[in-house]
């Protein structure tokens, strides 16, 4: 630091030396002039004129003793804001747009950079991958895995340095005043050692912990921990109740793991219990660390190597099993990426369009500066010296556009992380990624966007430049080429974008108008789940069910009540293969399977799912009457097309039972899903899972009855909480979350660049105007009419609008192609929305042009000639 102050104060000494030298010489020569005759005033302009330029020696002279690059941006930068505090209006106009589009961009950065770009939290991600089972002759890519095949992975892999295996489940902590619902998994002894990662307190699970028999252990979350056992310093070695076990505290997990996409309230073991359970029995997520320096392809053979092992080994059931690995990221991020990509790209074109606008409003503004570029040219200043100084100018813009621009991202982030629509969104911030991304940006786009203006507004002819009203008309006509071409390729790019966010938006117009299936409105759906070691039994559970079913119907505002092991909207789905009296396969490898659901008589009445035919269960079918079905309109279609399926009967776990209804089709999971065969079974004959979904029909706002229905749920089972309350409407919003968000932003991006592109279409015509003021007083002096002005006016705004729809529709019917995966029911190149998008800006680009135009034919010829 000394050194740089010793450095500027030798400086500041041969500067002010240099001075001195000057004026000295300037003094003799002078002084020698008036001795030779000449008169005072003209000897010391003929000094001035032998000595030359006094500034630009004094430049040069300093690049000798110092770093003129540093001093003339420093020069530059004070200039620039005084130039831009002078012109408040200029400035605010400057930096809010850039503010939108640099905002936008952090924004979509912040939101790529936590989903994509970000590695998962734990040591070396890139060699986790999610393991699944597929059958290529179902359509089954992403399979639950068997535990028998899962063990046997583990022992035959060279290629893992680990694998674990887990289930979901759903734990009630009691013990304290009231029970509590926490979510769990349950694990094998390897999940830990495959992600790599250590609880804070206590220890991991040991190799034979995960084995049938072994005690129970659990390692709780840093939150259970703290929220539901009092941060007990001691709580390693304790025991807690869950679903009524006691379970031994052995660890417990770190803070940040509990947001991570393999984070739960609890992680239990024994994991899976096999005796009773067959190959064919799936149920299991699967996770693996590969060893260092095994690509993923190289894993891959090798266990397409074990797959068709297993598959001579055991040929009934793993004649068709294939294993697909998937990179752990790539799975938790799923379809993400392509979406965000496209936004993406679609806040980059906003960002574009501002720039065109800002670059007009610099061009004009280098219209009106043009005498005083010219003086620093004749000063000396060079036309290098000249551009550098207006992209510093347009660089301050920039950055000041993109101080407010984070203010814009931060509301925008706040907006996206409520959606809760995307994955990792706990790590969307403003870090220190963001804030060098926004800073770069900020610099880029005032280079991008300072550049054009810059070059024409340096290139001068100084003597015209220099006179009084010359050169302002040539100016204008050098340069209204390039403010026109700004403006179509603003229009271009808003058509992409509106084109892009019409197609999202009819797109989720048309998936809203798809019925699920059942009515959601005023439907309350909750899940309650009963421990095995209380409840070991299907029958025995399905009974605790209906005694939890008819005290639900005796709360006030309860119209009616329906089990079912998978509610719709939920997550959950089950399916089984079956096969059907009296029609053989048609092949070995054909395979009949349905999505199951196990309900209780009302469920159709709960959730105004439509009886077509036949009859609904009732409670005469119990465990001791004939086993009879429900099937759905499409598995009616898939096999008995053109006779009636009432009657027939299907074989399902080993026992016969016979349809005796047909009710319409339900949508499971996704509105945009084609309709499944789904098979319907009494619960009091087919056994309830150790879980049930309560769908709650109500007279009363749905809301409302949530308090009462717990106490209903615990006067039957007071130590089972209830999990997964929401309404049917919400879970149905929610299966469209992403595609709103998508449709969501898009538009808005779409609506700021329709913005953009207007306000630069009425720059351009106003300033057209305004530079052909003469030229139209004279007009109407000789006759025009003013429709004929304003005729003509906007014809100029129309015909920028017509190039720039024709270019930006060519580039949209390339561009929207990247969209097909994220529509519904419509093409890319969808007609109708092309029309209307185009219209739109037409419609936008004369109301634009209009307006400068109209106030055109308010000019009085008489002053015009006057002034001429």
């Amino acid at each position: 630091m000394s050194r740089w102050v010793r450095l500027f104060s030798r400086r500041k000494r041969m500067m002010e030396d240099l001075d001195q030298d000057i004026r000295d010489f300037i003094e003799r020569e002078t002084q020698d002039n008036i001795e030779r005759g000449v008169p005072p005033e003209e000897a010391r302009y003929a000094a001035l004129r032998k000595f030359g330029n006094v500034t630009r020696v004094k430049e040069e002279a300093g690049g000798v003793w110092s770093f003129p690059w540093l001093e003339q941006l420093w020069q530059d930068i004070r200039y620039a804001w005084r130039q831009l505090r002078w012109n408040l209006g200029f400035t605010a106009v400057a930096v809010l747009t850039l503010a939108l589009g640099i905002g936008a961009n952090t924004a979509i950065f912040s939101v790529i950079n936590a989903v994509l770009l970000a590695p998962l939290p734990f040591p070396h991600p890139d060699r986790l991958v999610q393991i699944w089972e597929k059958d290529p002759h179902i359509g089954l890519d992403q399979g639950v895995v068997s535990p028998y095949n899962f063990l046997d992975w583990q022992r035959q892999t060279h290629d893992f340095e680990a694998m674990a295996a887990y289930q979901h489940e759903h734990f009630s902590l009691t013990g304290g005043p009231l029970p509590v619902g926490l979510s769990g998994r349950r694990v094998s002894a390897d999940f830990f050692r495959v992600l790599n990662v250590r609880p804070i307190l206590g220890r991991d699970f040991l190799a034979n912990e995960d084995r049938p028999g072994a005690g129970h252990v659990a390692i709780i979350s840093y939150s259970t921990w703290q929220n539901h056992l009092n941060g007990d310093p001691g709580i390693v070695g304790k025991s807690i109740t869950l679903d009524g076990e006691s379970y031994t505290v052995i660890g417990v997990m770190r803070a940040d793991f509990q947001s991570s996409d393999l984070g739960s309230d609890v992680w239990t073991t024994p994991g899976f219990e096999l005796k009773g359970r067959s190959r064919a029995d799936h149920g299991l997520f699967a996770i693996g660390r590969l060893k260092t320096g095994v690509t993923l392809a190289a894993a891959s053979s090798e266990m397409d190597t074990i797959a068709k092992r297993l598959a001579q080994q055991y040929p009934d059931t793993n004649a068709q099993s294939g294993i697909l690995l998937v990179p752990l990221l790539e799975q938790i991020v799923g379809n993400t990426r392509l979406a965000l990509l496209i936004l993406w790209g679609a806040v980059g074109l906003v960002l574009l369009i501002a720039c065109a606008n800002v670059a007009n409003l610099l061009l004009s503004r280098g219209i009106a500066r043009r005498r005083e570029f010219a003086v620093r040219a004749a000063l000396g200043a060079g036309r290098m010296r000249l551009m550098t100084q207006l992209v510093t100018e347009s660089t301050l813009l920039a950055s000041a556009g993109g101080v407010l621009g984070l203010a814009v991202a931060h509301w925008a982030i706040a907006a996206i992380v409520r959606s809760a629509a995307i994955p990792r969104a706990h790590g969307i911030t403003l870090d220190a990624r963001v804030l060098a991304f926004t800073a770069a940006l900020s610099i880029l786009t005032g280079i991008v966007f300072g550049l054009a203006p810059a070059f024409a507004s340096s290139s001068l002819d100084l003597n015209s430049a220099l006179k009084e009203t010359g050169g302002m008309m040539e100016a204008s006509a050098v340069k209204s080429r390039l403010r026109s071409s700004l403006v179509v390729a603003e229009i271009a790019l808003s058509v992409v974008l509106l084109a892009g966010a019409g197609l999202l938006i009819k797109s989720l117009w048309l998936l809203g108008r798809v019925s699920p299936g059942f009515n959601p409105k005023s439907v309350l759906g909750v899940r309650l789940s009963l421990p095995d070691l209380k409840y070991p039994e299907g029958i025995e559970r399905a009974a605790v069910f209906k005694r939890v079913i008819e005290r639900l119907e005796a709360v006030p505002g309860v119209a009616s009540v329906g089990g079912v092991n998978d509610l719709p909207f939920s997550g959950s789905e089950t399916s089984s293969t079956f096969d059907i009296e009296g029609m053989p396969l048609r092949s070995a490898d054909e395979i009949r399977q349905a999505d199951r659901r196990d309900i209780s008589p009302g469920y159709f009445k709960a959730m105004g799912i439509p009886l077509l035919k036949g009859r609904e269960f009732s409670d005469q079918d119990s465990a001791g009457s004939p086993n009879v079905a429900i099937i759905n309109q499409d598995l009616a279609r898939k096999y008995w097309p053109t006779s009636d399926p009432l009657g027939q009967r299907i074989k399902l776990y080993d026992k016969d039972w016979e349809i005796v209804g047909i009710v319409g089709d339900v949508k499971l999971l996704d509105l945009a899903a084609q309709d499944k065969p789904e098979l319907y079974l009494p619960c009091a004959q087919s056994g309830s899972p150790p879980w049930m979904f309560f769908a709650i029909r109500s007279r009363i706002q749905t809301e409302a009855l949530i308090a009462s229905v717990r106490n209903a749920v615990r006067d039957v089972v007071p130590d089972e909480p209830l999990y997964s309350v929401r309404t049917m409407e919400e879970r149905v919003e929610a299966s469209t979350a992403p595609r709103r968000l998508n449709a969501l932003l898009l538009g808005v991006f779409a609506a700021l660049a329709l913005l953009l592109s207007a306000v630069g279409t009425y720059g351009v015509i106003a300033y057209s105007v305004a530079q052909r003021t003469r030229e139209l007083g004279i007009r109407m002096a000789l006759g025009a009419e003013r429709a004929d002005v304003l005729r003509m006016v906007t014809h100029e705004g129309l015909a920028l609008a017509g190039v720039g729809v024709a270019l930006g529709v060519a580039a949209a019917l390339g561009l929207t192609q990247f969209l097909a995966s994220l529509l519904f029911s419509v093409r890319p190149a969808d007609p109708l929305t092309f029309i209307s998008v185009s219209v739109l800006l037409v419609a936008v680009a004369l109301i634009s042009s209009y307006i400068p135009a109209r106030r055109a034919t308010k000019v009085d010829p008489m002053v015009t000639l006057r002034y001429e």
